[in-house]
């Protein structure tokens, strides 16, 4: 039975998906949660779902570009429960463009959620981690480790990843342990545009060798584990956590044959 947290658990994007789904897992565990979205009324169900679990939860209508909306958030918390011991940094956009179609205002935007959002929350954390340690998760992508599609998207995956390891030397010695997690595609509401086109969903999941969709629920655990006593000496890793797809090159209607090509040769 995993240890119960007895700091605070800040969760950003928690509104929906797998920041949602990290809130709740992290309740379980017995830490309170700080649930962080723009969207207050979404905030507030996060919260609902928490202590429907048994948990404690307070929401906060913070967007994660607003340093001054962080900065006032996370100080209401640390008054309340003291600094926080937990942060997962969640919250992120994409836009489904491609080199030649992204506009500049599009590009600053989706850098500014997913990548600046993190440093800004990240930053302010930490600060309140210092005396006394704690584990940061940050939610990166495999689209940090390959080609994804989209410029922007993929730009801001691979600054959390590099933002990832460079910081586990500089916290360490606060005791501040930092990973990120890399999800495969995971059905939530980011994505259920395109998996409501048959075409993409059932091409994704023939990519995928465990044959199914991620969930949220794939992602909290891992998120629990990495912030949990059993990671106690885990800094400065990505755990990949896709279902296998970025473990082969995908041949597509070639596949099959080239699987097999020497037995039929």
């Amino acid at each position: 039975m995993a240890q119960p947290h007895t700091t605070c658990a800040i969760v950003t994007g928690a509104g929906s998906g797998i920041g949602r789904a990290c809130a709740v897992r992290l309740a379980r565990d017995g830490a309170p949660i700080a649930v962080l979205d723009r969207d207050g009324a979404a905030a507030a169900e996060t919260v609902a779902r928490v202590e429907a679990v048994g948990g404690k939860g307070s929401a906060f209508e913070v967007d994660v570009t607003d340093e001054a909306g962080v900065s006032d958030a996370v100080d209401a918390l640390s008054a309340r429960h003291g600094p926080p011991g937990v942060l997962v940094n969640c919250a992120g956009i994409a836009i489904r463009k491609g080199l030649f179609e992204t506009t500049v205002t599009e590009w600053k935007r989706v850098i500014e959620v997913n990548l600046t959002g993190y440093f800004v929350v990240l930053k302010k954390v930490a600060e309140a981690m210092r005396a006394q340690g704690g584990a940061i998760v940050q939610i990166a992508s495999i689209a940090g480790h390959i080609g994804y599609g989209y410029p922007s998207y993929t730009a801001a995956k691979g600054g959390v990843l590099a933002m990832t390891r460079q910081l586990a030397a500089e916290l360490a010695p606060y005791r501040i342990r930092i990973n990120s997690v890399s999800p495969g595609v995971v059905q939530t509401g980011l994505n259920s545009d395109t998996l409501a086109d048959d075409l993409v969903r059932t091409t994704t999941i023939a990519a995928i060798p465990c044959g199914r969709l991620g969930g949220s629920g794939d992602i909290a655990e891992a998120v629990a584990f990495l912030t949990g006593p059993g990671a106690g000496f885990i800094t400065g890793a990505d755990l990949v956590v896709d279902g296998g797809m970025t473990s082969r090159i995908h041949w597509g209607a070639a596949g099959e044959r080239l699987t097999h090509f020497h037995e039929q040769h």
